[in-house]
């Protein structure tokens, strides 16, 4: 996270509706705790309307035949979100110009590895998730981000004790992005 803080003041201008595409890190905390990077880009722009899509990756473990984490899973996901981009004369004056709340919608595939399998051999594990974040952007374009949604997580097959492949869930995401133009 220290070079892209780094690589953020480095190239920092002004942030504006312009500022196309974004690098991310993030936490997953919740059930499945890990990390990720994302990486953003516009689809469409209309004004302060956005649809924009995320390429990421993220690696997290999981408690998946026991109460304990026994599975570390890495997740090539793609999400896509719809926003509206609205500023603060209030929260300006503590540096966070704009905000940007969104919806998402999400979905990935993994490859898992731990207790019961090698890494990269089945089972392995899918992901559709759906909900709403929220942005808190300064002038130069960084960004505090959470999100909260839920969905359907889904492995292709059952592990030792384990009774099913397929079941709800709920993520839970909290990182930094910084936007940047071309």
């Amino acid at each position: 996270m220290g070079i892209l803080c780094l690589f953020g003041c480095c190239v920092a201008k002004e942030f504006s509706q312009d500022s196309d595409y974004l690098i991310g890190v993030h936490a997953r905390v919740g059930a499945s705790m890990g990390v990720g990077i994302e990486f953003g880009m516009p689809i469409i722009k209309s004004g302060v309307v956005e649809w924009r899509n995320f390429i990421g990756a993220e690696s997290f473990g999981m408690k998946l035949a026991s109460t304990q984490y026994d599975t570390a899973t890495l997740l090539f996901s793609d999400k896509m979100t719809l926003s509206y981009l609205t500023g603060s004369s209030v929260a300006t004056a503590i540096g966070i110009s704009y905000f940007r709340p969104y919806l998402f919608l999400s979905g990935g595939f993994g490859l898992t590895g731990g207790k019961y399998n090698s890494f990269g051999t089945s089972p392995y594990y899918g992901e559709v998730s759906a909900g709403i974040g929220h942005e808190f952007i300064t002038k130069n374009g960084h960004t505090f981000f959470f999100e909260f949604g839920g969905g359907a997580m889904f492995i292709d097959k059952v592990v030792a004790n384990q009774t099913l492949t397929t079941q709800g869930t709920t993520k839970v995401l909290v990182g930094y992005r910084f936007y940047y133009s071309r």
